[in-house]
C-alpha cells in the first residue's frame, strides 16, 4: 500500500492521472444521453452482432465537435493540474456529497426535461453505461471546482475599499438615497411602458374578490366553498394583500379611474422594492464589502430588466420578497451580536413585526420564520430566553390571525388541496401509468377527491393545477382520510410512479437548463383583462407603448439566454449556491451562520411542493436576493475571527 502511495505522489504520476481525468471528462461531456435504437442507424441488420451494435450505438452518441472538444480538454487539464493533489483531504466527505449531488441534478434534470422521465438513465443498459459515464465525468469536474472554491478561492477573499470619488459618493457619503434614485430612474421606462401595472389571472381574481365579484370556475383561485356568500375573500391569496390591492382600486373609483388606482398600488409596490435595493447597499457599506461587489449588486437592481419587470406586476410575491430580504438582514444581525448585549423591547418588536410581515404576505410565510429564528437561541445564550418566547409569539399571532380573526370576519381559508400537489400529483401519474392496477374501489374513493374520470388525461408531469384544480370542495374528511390511505398503499405497489412524479414536478429548481415558467411575461405586452369581463372596470395599458412593451419583452427574453448575464437569474443556478453556502459552512463547522440562509432553504422545500415546476414567481425571494447572500457570505469568511469571539 506504501509503495502505492507513493507511485501516485510522484509528479509524473500526478500528470498522467491528471490528463487521463481530463481526456475521461472531455468524453463524457461529447456523450449524448439520448436514446439511440436499431432504427435510427441505417447500418444496424438483422445479421449485426450485439457488440456491434452497441458500438454503432456508442458512435451515434458521440458529438465529435473536434474544436470544442480540444478546447474542453485544455480547460479541464488547466483546472485539476490547479486542484487535485494540492487541495485539503481532510472532510473530503462534504466535497464529495455535494459534486454527486450536482452531478445527479444534471444528469436526471435533463431526462426529465427531455421525456418527462428517467428513461434516458434506465430505459435500458446501454442508457444506464451512458448516464453512468456522464455523471462520473460531471462528477469529477465538479470535485475539481469545489476545491478550488472550498479550499483556494474562498481563503483568499481579499477587501479592499476604493478610494474613486465617484464610488465614495455613492457608496459611502450616500449609500442609501443615491442607489435609490439610480434604480428608478433606470426602472422609470419600465414604470411607463406598463402604465398602471402588469395584471395576471392571481392579481386580477383578488379584486374581483374584494369587490364581490364570483371568481371563474375552472380558476385554481375558487378552490374552497364560501363561509359566507356574501364574503367573497379567501385566504386562496394573503388577504392583507388583497385588501391593500382592493383599498387602492376602490380610490381609483372614487376618482374615476380605475388605472390611476391601480397604479397607486404598483407605485408603492415599485418603492418598497427599490428601496429594499437600495438599503441592501446600505448594509453593504456597513458591512464593508468592497465597492466593485457593491457596483456588480447595484448594476443588477437597476439593470436587469426580469426585476423592474415584476416591480411592476401586481403581485403578492414582491412584498413578500422585500420582507423576507429585511427579515434575513435581520437574523444576520442577530447572528453577528450574539453572546454581545440583550435584546431590547425595541428589538424583539422589530423582529415580531418583521416576521409578521413576512407571514402576512404569502401563507407560507410561517415556514421561514420557524426555520430559522428559533435555532438563534441555540448559540445566543444571552438571548436564548427571549428569542424562543418571541418565537412562541410570533406563532401564536399567526394562529390568532388565521383561526380567529379571519373565521370572525367570515373570511375563507384557503383549500387544504394546496399542501396536498405532490400526492395528487402522484395519484395522477400513477392512473395514468398503471390504471388496470386501480380496484374499482381505489376508483370511487379517489373520484370523490379527485374526479377520476379525466385524471389521467389532465396530468401535467410539470404543472399539478389541471389535477388539483378538479380537486372536489365538498370532500368531507372521511374522504380525505380514505383518498390517502388509497395513496399510501399504491406507493408499495409502483413505487418508481411516485418518485418520479415528484420529480417530474420540481427537477427544474435544481437543473439549470431546465424551461423557466415566466407567466408574467406572457401579459407584459397586451393587458390581461379579466376585470373587464365584470364590466364595472376600465383597466388598459397606453396602446402608444406597445412597441415598447415588446422590446422589453424581447431584451428580457434574450437576457435569460446570454452566458454569464441568463446565470444571475437562472433559478437552479441560485438554488446550487445556497447548497454550496450550506455545504461550506457544514464543511468549516461553521453551523450557526446556517440560519441566515434557512429562509431561502424553506423557499426552496415549499417550490418542491409547489404545484407548478420552475416557476420564477416562486423564486424571486432568493434570486433577487442573491448579491445581498452573497455579500453576507463574504462578510462571514472575512470576519470569522471576530465573529467567533463573541460565542466564546
Amino acid at each position: 500500500m506504501k509503495k502505492f502511495t507513493n507511485f501516485i505522489n510522484k509528479e509524473g504520476t500526478k500528470k498522467v492521472i491528471i490528463v487521463l481525468l481530463a481526456l475521461f471528462v472531455t468524453i463524457s461531456f461529447s456523450l449524448s444521453l439520448d436514446m439511440v435504437t436499431n432504427s435510427d442507424i441505417k447500418d444496424i441488420t438483422e445479421n449485426t452482432g450485439y457488440i456491434t451494435k452497441i458500438l454503432m450505438k456508442l458512435n451515434a452518441s458521440i458529438d465529435k465537435d473536434i474544436f470544442q472538444s480540444l478546447i474542453l480538454f485544455i480547460g479541464f487539464y488547466l483546472l485539476f493540474n490547479y486542484t487535485f493533489f494540492k487541495t485539503k483531504q481532510d472532510k473530503k466527505i462534504w466535497k464529495i456529497l455535494l459534486a454527486l449531488l450536482f452531478s445527479f441534478f444534471i444528469v436526471f434534470g435533463y431526462s426529465y426535461k427531455e421525456t418527462n422521465s428517467w428513461d434516458l438513465i434506465f430505459g435500458n443498459t446501454f442508457q444506464l453505461f451512458k448516464a453512468i459515464v456522464k455523471g462520473v465525468g460531471y462528477y469529477i469536474l465538479f470535485r475539481a471546482l469545489i476545491n478550488y472554491l472550498f479550499d483556494i478561492a474562498f481563503k483568499n477573499i481579499k477587501v479592499k475599499e476604493t478610494a474613486n470619488k465617484v464610488y465614495n459618493f455613492i457608496f459611502i457619503k450616500h449609500s442609501f438615497i443615491i442607489p435609490l434614485l439610480i434604480i428608478l430612474i433606470c426602472w422609470l421606462p419600465y414604470i411607463v411602458s406598463f402604465y398602471p401595472g402588469i395584471l395576471f389571472q392571481d392579481s386580477s381574481n383578488q379584486i374581483r374578490q374584494y369587490f364581490g365579484y364570483d371568481i371563474p370556475e375552472d380558476s385554481s383561485t375558487n378552490s374552497a366553498n364560501l363561509i359566507d356568500e356574501n364574503v367573497k375573500i379567501t385566504n386562496h391569496h394573503p388577504v392583507v394583500h388583497t385588501v391593500i390591492l382592493g383599498l387602492c382600486m376602490q380610490f381609483g373609483k372614487l376618482i374615476g379611474n380605475d388605472n390611476l388606482g391601480l397604479f397607486t398600488y404598483t407605485i408603492l409596490q415599485v418603492l418598497l422594492l427599490a428601496s429594499t435595493f437600495a438599503y441592501c447597499i446600505h448594509f453593504m457599506k456597513k458591512l464593508k464589502i468592497p465597492n466593485w461587489i457593491r457596483t456588480v449588486a447595484l448594476l443588477i437592481f437597476s439593470l436587469l430588466p426580469i426585476i423592474p419587470v415584476y416591480a411592476m406586476e401586481v403581485t403578492k410575491d414582491v412584498p413578500f420578497t422585500c420582507f423576507v430580504i429585511l427579515y434575513v438582514i435581520l437574523m444576520y444581525k442577530l447572528i453577528t451580536n450574539a453572546n454581545t448585549k440583550k435584546l431590547a423591547i425595541k428589538d424583539i418588536v422589530k423582529i415580531i413585526v418583521l416576521s409578521m410581515l413576512v407571514i402576512l404576505f404569502r401563507n407560507n410565510g410561517i415556514y421561514v420564520i420557524i426555520m430559522s429564528l428559533p435555532f438563534i437561541a441555540i448559540f445566543d445564550k444571552t438571548n436564548r430566553k427571549a428569542i424562543l418566547i418571541t418565537s412562541v409569539v410570533i406563532i401564536a399571532l399567526s394562529q390568532i390571525f388565521n383561526s380567529v380573526l379571519l373565521p370572525a370576519l367570515k373570511i375563507t381559508p384557503s383549500s387544504i388541496r394546496e399542501a396536498l400537489c405532490i400526492p395528487f400529483q402522484q395519484t395522477a401519474r400513477y392512473v395514468r401509468a398503471y390504471e388496470e392496477d386501480v380496484t374499482e374501489e381505489e376508483k370511487e374513493i379517489i373520484d370523490k377527491v379527485l374526479d377520476y374520470s379525466t385524471l389521467a388525461e389532465r396530468y401535467d408531469p410539470t404543472n399539478a393545477d389541471a389535477v388539483k384544480n378538479q380537486y372536489n370542495k365538498d370532500a368531507t374528511t372521511e374522504d380525505l382520510v380514505n383518498y390517502l390511505k388509497v395513496w399510501f398503499g399504491q406507493f408499495f405497489k409502483h413505487p418508481n410512479a411516485y418518485i418520479q412524479a415528484t420529480m417530474n414536478n420540481a427537477y427544474g429548481y435544481f437543473y439549470p437548463e431546465s424551461n423557466i415558467r415566466q407567466y408574467t411575461t406572457d401579459f407584459i405586452v397586451d393587458a390581461h383583462g379579466s376585470i373587464n369581463n365584470t364590466g364595472n372596470f376600465n383597466y388598459h395599458y397606453i396602446e402608444g407603448l406597445r412597441n415598447a412593451r415588446e422590446s422589453i419583452k424581447t431584451i428580457t427574453d434574450i437576457t435569460e439566454r446570454i452566458p454569464v448575464i441568463s446565470w444571475i437569474n437562472n433559478i437552479a443556478f441560485n438554488v446550487w449556491l445556497i447548497i454550496m453556502i450550506l455545504v461550506y459552512f457544514i464543511y468549516t463547522k461553521k453551523f450557526r451562520y446556517i440560519v441566515y440562509i434557512m429562509p431561502f432553504i424553506s423557499i426552496i422545500l415549499v417550490c418542491i411542493a409547489s404545484p407548478i415546476n420552475a416557476y420564477f414567481r416562486y423564486t424571486i425571494p432568493y434570486v433577487f436576493t442573491m448579491p445581498l447572500t452573497i455579500a453576507i457570505f463574504i462578510d462571514i469568511i472575512k470576519n470569522n475571527e471576530r465573529i467567533e469571539k463573541n460565542e466564546e
